[in-house]
């Protein structure tokens, strides 16, 4: 670290893709806030192995550690090495050259899951930012935890001075979800605690040129899954598809659950590299988006957007904070319409190209990180 005081930040990382965690949308969103918020902070972040992404950044410090990147499984596996790193400031001067000290002034928790106060010493504020909710209503069914770590994000949300969430409607279900586990002071307490902050559009990735040719494919960037609207949109292209056939789809994430079509009109081919990844958006004709019953923020779908690439949204709360005046279908019979005239339609499908651009410059400017500036230097 260089002579310059900083104020030091130990971050609770929140990590998905340990195949490969340089694919992982947590430490886009990570970079994204660390260069927002400026060269007053000073950033030690535990991960399973250095990220290229954040390398050559002065003011970090990446620090491997025994850390879990599955999804379900880290959210219930606090590891020992997080324990010696959230308490390495109370250690004596002589075990300070242990790789595992580091002298932080504030826990900024991307895993509410994790009740960490009573390893933070001296009253350090924890402040959070939940990218993911156990809720009942979202994925009670369809994954390996069967939400029974809900109750557990609550109490680690009530160790916080603020916990930042995906936006007001996620808010909402949360605290509708509280109400069947905790009584009404701590729904009070979640109310002023729990706060939307909107995931910002890295400025520098929103194209420049409008491609002068794209394939007609439809893409799926999402994961395969329940929650994500996975089986609902193939079978909607299948349908689809009985109506017209000179489009093909992209499912990007396929690989990765192992799925895998006979159909040649489906590609499932993967991409190692998040530069490859936003090439091959720009490429697409359209992406769509199935509700979200996580009700959170879409980065699948701002990545198109900054890619020019239009979006549509199947109609939802949520997708209304993201895109309030955008495409947005509320059935199959609205999809196919909206489709078609995206397909045969150029004057219709360059406006949307150029709504889409000039939406991710929007979404660009974010004026929250004064908000969360302020909470990590108070």
């Amino acid at each position: 670290m260089e002579d310059k005081i900083y104020r030091k930040i130990l971050v609770i990382p929140n990590i998905t893709n340990s195949k490969n965690p340089e694919m992982d949308s947590f430490f886009d969103v990570l970079n994204q806030q660390i260069i927002n918020l400026g060269s007053d902070f000073y950033w030690y972040i535990p991960v399973i192995k250095p990220v290229k992404l954040l390398t050559d950044k002065q003011n970090v410090k990446q620090i491997p550690i025994n850390l879990s990147g599955n999804m379900f499984h880290m959210r219930v596996s606090f590891p020992i090495d997080m324990i010696k790193l959230l308490q390495s400031s109370t250690l004596s001067p002589n075990k300070k050259t242990n790789d595992l000290w580091v002298d932080y002034d504030v826990v900024y928790s991307h895993l509410p899951d994790w009740n960490i106060r009573r390893f933070v010493p001296n009253h350090k504020p924890i402040i959070g930012y939940a990218h993911w909710w156990e809720m009942e209503i979202c994925n009670g069914k369809s994954n390996l935890n069967n939400y029974l770590n809900f109750e557990r994000e609550i109490l680690g949300a009530i160790q916080m001075r603020i916990l930042y969430v995906n936006t007001k409607t996620q808010k909402k279900y949360i605290i509708k979800e509280a109400g069947k586990f905790f009584n009404d002071k701590i729904l009070n307490d979640l109310e002023s605690i729990i706060q939307p902050f909107y995931l910002s559009v890295p400025e520098n990735l929103i194209i420049k040129q409008i491609p002068q040719k794209r394939e007609r494919t439809i893409l799926f960037n999402h994961r395969c899954t329940h929650d994500k609207g996975y089986n609902t949109f193939l079978r909607q292209m299948f349908k689809y598809r009985e109506q017209r056939t000179d489009f093909s789809i992209w499912i990007s994430q396929a690989e990765k659950y192992n799925i895998h079509f006979d159909e040649k009109w489906i590609d499932t081919h993967s991409v190692d590299s998040k530069t490859e990844y936003y090439k091959s958006i720009s490429n697409c004709w359209v992406t769509i988006v199935p509700s979200d019953s996580h009700f959170g923020w879409n980065i699948s779908a701002t990545d198109s957007l900054m890619r020019g690439t239009p979006v549509l949204f199947e109609d939802c709360e949520n997708y209304r904070e993201i895109y309030p005046k955008g495409l947005f279908y509320k059935n199959q019979i609205e999809l196919f319409e909206i489709l078609n005239r995206l397909l045969d339609d150029e004057i219709f499908y360059h406006k949307w190209v150029v709504n889409s651009i000039n939406h991710a410059k929007v979404l660009s400017h974010n004026s929250q990180y004064d908000e969360l500036k302020l909470q990590l230097l108070s």
